[in-house]
Formats: structure tokens, C-alpha cells, sequence
């Protein structure tokens, strides 16, 4: 099977057998102190080098 070069903008919410390789920048958790600091939520920053504006 052949790489074929995706960027992230062309990406949608579907299931696929596909991969995507990204790096990642900046990595935050979000905890709910009060409930044992259960995990609320995770949101990553990822660089696709290939946009330009």
C-alpha cells in the first residue's frame, strides 16, 4: 500500500483503517479535582507543516 500525504484540514470524523502522523506541540488534561481527579477531557495542538497561509 502506497503513503498517500493527507492534511489535517482534509480530515473527517469517520471511521477509517487509515493512519495520520502528526507532531505533537502541546499536550493538557483537564481533571475534576473534586471527584478524585477524574479525567474531564484532553485536548492536543498538532503542526501540520504542509498548510500555508
Amino acid at each position: 500500500m502506497a503513503n498517500v500525504l493527507v492534511l489535517l484540514s482534509d480530515l473527517q470524523a469517520c471511521r477509517s483503517s487509515s493512519t495520520v502522523k502528526v507532531r505533537l506541540l502541546r499536550f493538557w488534561e483537564a481533571k475534576n479535582v473534586g471527584r478524585g481527579w477524574e479525567l474531564m477531557g484532553v485536548d492536543m495542538l498538532f503542526l501540520d507543516s504542509q498548510v500555508t497561509y
